[in-house]
């Protein structure tokens, strides 16, 4: 039976229709949300419907002056449904909605929400006639709405779905690009949601008292991507010890933190790799003469840069936005072996015999030292083997099988 026929005799579920918060393509690095469902596609059916772009967007592709937006797709030049297959050999269909009017920086509720039920009506009509033109609408779907709560408050009901899951992969109330609105719709959405999904065990303390019901599914790693390759260590890199982060240059970082480690370890190159998001960050790294932003590289080369890297860090501020966090980059530089030193920014049981975790700037120093000088806190087979356990298609797995006995459950009777 080939792989095709398999996934088809296996398959249980209704089509997925996945709202998607993050861009299917044109970022950094795939997400949470883009892993999952891209394992979720190996024998399901996923309609996934992507970020929803503004007319403002398309003004600001359109000047020049933002990257990575389909101007071809939202300009009526492109087909707005489109077929993605993947390296394993399943496909995912990738919807652009209709262009939205920009409503988030309304302070006004009501405004806000007026706009929203316009912007929604939009997005129904389009995957509706998605689901048509599959041919899948003759089933109920799954929808699954990943960190959109407003947008799945206002289709909820709308798409005849027969399960409703919310993905949570953040702290909303403490994200500033979504919080005015979307702490207040996250409410709503808990209770809307047949089940709330959520990344972390800080997550899941904060929702446990307001969901209608929750599950934990953790971030995991791509061991295909965090894998060397036959080209060896980049050429851009710098020579001797590296203090390396993969992942943005954001108000997440600690900066007085980064700054401390490069001048306490002069004789070592503190690497960023990843897109710079908070400029003041950037600017007054860039100050140190030994450190280098790289910015974002080919993800088909991120395993050659991580296996050069002597210690990854994860240099977070502690705050309510990153107490939520699991953080998916210990399995991603575990998965080349690479020691880790740690912030204590959120709940890192599962790490805590593998890793370093300074409380406090000295504390921070200290570890990185011990590293630098040959003291790892485990031995890197036993990091690699942690990795192993914690695959992006293990997760997507777990949250099939919450999905199929979720959907059982509603519909027995």
């Amino acid at each position: 039976m080939s792989a095709k026929e398999l996934a088809k005799h296996e398959r249980q579920l209704p089509p997925i229709v996945c709202v998607g918060t993050p861009r299917w393509e044109g970022g950094d690095y795939l997400t949470s949300t883009v892993q999952l469902m891209s394992e979720l596609a190996r024998t399901e059916r996923v309609l996934y419907v992507d970020y929803p772009y503004t007319y403002k967007d398309l003004w600001t592709a359109q000047r020049g002056t933002a990257k990575g937006i389909p101007v071809d797709v939202l300009s009526g030049q492109a087909l707005a449904l489109q077929p993605r297959t993947l390296a394993h050999g399943g496909q995912v269909q990738l919807l652009r909605l209709p262009l939205f009017l920009p409503a988030n920086f309304f302070k006004n509720t009501w405004l806000y929400d007026q706009l929203l039920r316009f912007n929604a009506a939009r997005a129904r009509k389009a995957i509706q006639q998605a689901l048509d033109q599959l041919g899948w609408a003759v089933e109920r779907p799954i929808v699954i709405n990943a960190f959109n709560p407003a947008l799945g408050n206002a289709l909820a009901g709308q798409l005849n779905e027969s399960l409703q899951l919310y993905y949570c992969y953040d702290e909303i109330s403490a994200a500033p690009w979504v919080a005015r609105h979307g702490a207040r719709h996250e409410q709503q959405m808990l209770q809307n949601a047949d089940c709330t999904v959520v990344s972390s065990q800080g997550l899941f303390r904060t929702k446990e008292a307001l969901a209608k019901q929750l599950a934990l599914v953790k971030n995991g790693v791509d061991l295909s991507i965090f894998t060397t390759t036959d080209q060896g260590r980049p050429a851009d890199l710098p020579s001797g010890p590296i203090i390396g982060y993969i992942g943005s240059v954001d108000e997440r970082l600690d900066l007085e933190l980064l700054c401390a480690t490069a001048k306490a370890f002069p004789e070592t190159t503190l690497v960023f790799l990843g897109r710079i998001v908070a400029e003041a960050h950037a600017n007054k790294l860039s100050t140190l003469t030994n450190v280098h932003l790289l910015g974002s590289r080919p993800k088909e080369r991120l395993g050659d840069y991580v296996n050069a890297f002597t210690v990854g860090l994860i240099p977070f501020v502690k705050n309510d936005l990153t107490a939520g966090i699991y953080p998916l980059k210990i399995n991603e530089y575990f998965a080349l072996g690479v020691p880790v030193v740690s912030t204590h920014f959120a709940d890192l049981s599962d790490f805590s015999q593998y890793i370093s975790i300074g409380e406090q700037t000295s504390d921070f120093l200290a570890a990185l030292a011990q590293i630098l000088d040959g003291k790892l806190p485990a031995e890197p087979e036993a990091c690699q083997a942690f990795a192993a356990k914690n695959t992006w298609e293990g997760r997507a797995k777990q949250l099939r099988g919450l999905m199929a006995d979720l959907h059982q459950q509603k519909h027995s009777s």
